[in-house]
């Protein structure tokens, strides 16, 4: 069995499957491999460790029906390394391997037969739950990612909460101190479905080249994600989780607006001086139209800044001066996430500091406050 591909449809069709394509985690071996299999002149390609999956299908100009396993490591270690797209990518399998061509290139790489592959069932339903613009769902999850936790005993917080009404997607993450959350519009969905998206899902389709429309479906076992030709899932976590969104809806006392770079600069400053504090914590006041931020580190050392803003809102009597504290890291990951050139910072009537984008009304997070 001999085949040609071009460069580019090579790296699309095994590049992602190849990455996720992992034994150990499971003690599976043969998921060490890809399921490769072409039928009609239509490759897929299929790799998994079980937790995750990558189908990906495309045409090509090779009619012999086929079927064969090959390691996924070497093949994307080869293959992801060519760059001369003027080069076609030769395949000439034999009975224990495949050796693959490009240019005067050539590497052999092993193969198995698929009975001992367990291939898992995927059924693309003829409606999608929910589905949007590739663009406009990375920006989101981009933008939230930080705020999730990771390996929390609660596994809502480990992964993305959504809730869809109206054709609008809220997205929530929360590590149980802080929270962020966007919106994003819908082409078509199944009205009042919340659930919780697979972080894992969410990370592969941030780092893979996808771009017009995803389509979201779910089965009880794996949460997918539909796009071009290429199958990404993700093993099921849950669909109820606990709903923390309410906390955004809190009293605002005072809001400031600050330049983003100024006051960037000012926390990464900061965050430098108190790294080696066995707790790190940032005070924050509010004077006039001047932020002041102070921190203490180890040994009596001790920063102060300031940095200037525009007030936005007060609903508090003259000579209120507002002050609150927090995980330094927390404000620069929450200041950062914001795509605009300013940023509004907004001391509540809770525990709680708030953050918003002025350009985008979607975008809000906030920080509970450190004793």
């Amino acid at each position: 069995m001999n085949f040609s591909i071009s460069l580019s449809t090579a790296k699309h069709l095994f590049v992602d499957a190849c990455g996720v394509a992992n034994g150990s985690k499971c003690n599976i071996s043969a998921l060490d491999y890809i399921h490769f299999s072409l039928l009609g002149g239509i490759a897929e390609v299929l790799g998994t460790d079980t937790q995750s999956i990558v189908r990906q299908s495309s045409p090509i100009d090779a009619f012999e029906d086929y079927e064969i396993c090959i390691e996924a490591k070497k093949l994307n270690t080869v293959i992801s390394s060519f760059t001369d797209e003027s080069k076609s990518l030769k395949f000439q399998f034999d009975e224990d391997k495949v050796i693959v061509k490009h240019g005067r290139s050539r590497a052999s790489i092993a193969t198995m037969p698929c009975d001992s592959y367990p291939i898992p069932k995927i059924v693309i339903p003829n409606g999608f739950q929910f589905s949007c613009d590739a663009e406009s769902f990375k920006s989101a999850i981009s933008g939230i990612f930080y705020a999730k936790a990771n390996n929390d005993v609660r596994p809502f917080l480990n992964h993305i909460n959504f809730s869809i009404n109206f054709h609008q997607m809220k997205l929530y993450t929360s590590d149980g101190h802080r929270l962020a959350t966007d919106i994003v519009q819908l082409e078509n969905s199944v009205d009042d479905l919340k659930g919780i998206l697979p972080f894992k899902l969410a990370e592969m389709l941030l780092q893979a080249q996808t771009d017009g429309t995803l389509g979201f479906f779910f089965d009880d076992s794996h949460f997918y994600c539909s796009t071009g030709g290429t199958v990404y899932g993700s093993k099921f976590v849950a669909t109820e989780f606990t709903d923390v969104s309410e906390i955004l809806n809190t009293e605002l006392f005072q809001s400031i607006k600050i330049a983003k770079s100024e006051l960037l600069d000012s926390v990464k400053r900061i965050k430098g001086f108190v790294q080696s504090a066995k707790i790190a914590k940032l005070t924050i006041s509010l004077k006039g139209q001047e932020l002041l931020l102070n921190a203490n580190a180890d040994k009596g050392n001790e920063i102060d800044d300031v940095v200037n803003t525009e007030l936005l809102q007060a609903n508090v009597s003259d000579g209120y001066e507002p002050e609150f504290t927090l995980n330094p890291n927390y404000l620069f990951d929450a200041v950062k996430s914001i795509k605009s050139n300013s940023v509004c910072i907004s001391f509540t009537s809770k525990a709680l500091l708030k953050i918003t984008d002025p350009d985008n009304a979607n975008i809000h997070s906030v920080i509970m406050s450190m004793r």
